[in-house]
């Protein structure tokens, strides 16, 4: 993840012809990082949510709790 601060400084170094390879180099991040941000793919000072590890359980855990309350 960026920092809102690491991602004005990746946009501002790409717009001075910085290239994504030497971007990654000066704020110590993976070139995959750097491109995914100034590609708009990510947002600097937002982690990306992942999938609820829960749902694939709902359902058995729902047909539990009905045969327990019966």
């Amino acid at each position: 993840m960026l920092t809102r601060e690491e991602g004005v400084d990746a946009h501002a170094l790409l717009r001075q012809g910085w290239t994504i390879s030497a971007i990654a180099r000066h704020l110590g991040r993976d070139r995959k990082t750097i491109r995914a941000y100034l590609n708009g793919d990510q947002v600097p000072g937002q982690r990306r949510q992942g999938p609820d590890a829960f749902v694939p359980f709902l359902q058995y855990c729902r047909q539990r709790l009905a045969l327990r309350n019966k």
